[in-house]
């Protein structure tokens, strides 16, 4: 176990945990802990979508503490659901995305696991969307992206990594819960 993993882990139940609480200061944590997950992901588990998708992580937290703090009033009150419509969508976009990105794995890249690392990046790049704009349902999608990740770690032998991702799924489920009552409470 590397202290990047050790990092990551500790940054990312941090990051979770504010998340969770529907609190901007989450973003700074998230960013330094996909940093550290960028890293161990590159340097010594090799799942290269995986280390994008933690480096599209690093912007989406500076874009997300903006979006959150620049209608940080407001931004309470947004909290809403996808509609059937959007669901669709949202599992239309994943699936060509996923499918999309293994094709480039496979031709690009030496690359674990490259259909699975491909649709849990594809759609953990779509559910980081909905939690920036405070769709409740994001929560639902991390999820199951959190449980395929469980195996993909397990599956890498990074065993820390698994360990957050069964705290995420936990939380994740907190997460919808807790946004469901805020929600229910403003309207």
């Amino acid at each position: 176990m590397s202290l990047f993993q050790i990092l990551a882990t500790l940054f990312s139940l941090i990051y979770i945990f504010f998340a969770v609480r529907n609190k901007s200061i989450c973003f700074v944590f998230g960013l330094i802990g996909a940093a550290c997950w960028a890293y161990e992901d590159f340097v010594n588990i090799n799942l290269y979508f995986d280390g994008f998708l933690q480096c599209f992580y690093v912007l989406m937290s500076i874009y997300g503490l903006i979006q959150w703090k620049r209608g940080a009033e407001e931004s309470q009150r947004q909290l809403a659901y996808l509609s059937w419509q959007q669901h669709g969508l949202v599992l239309g976009l994943g699936v060509v995305v996923s499918l999309l990105a293994a094709q480039i794995g496979l031709h690009f890249f030496e690359t674990s696991l490259p259909y699975l690392d491909a649709v849990t990046t594809g759609f953990s790049i779509i559910a980081t969307f909905l939690l920036v704009y405070r769709c409740i349902d994001n929560w639902i999608y991390w999820v199951f992206i959190d449980i395929a990740y469980v195996y993909i770690y397990g599956m890498q032998g990074a065993w820390l990594f698994v360990g957050i991702m069964v705290l995420n799924t936990i939380l994740a489920v907190v997460g919808f819960i807790n946004w469901k009552r805020q929600a229910a409470e403003i309207a």
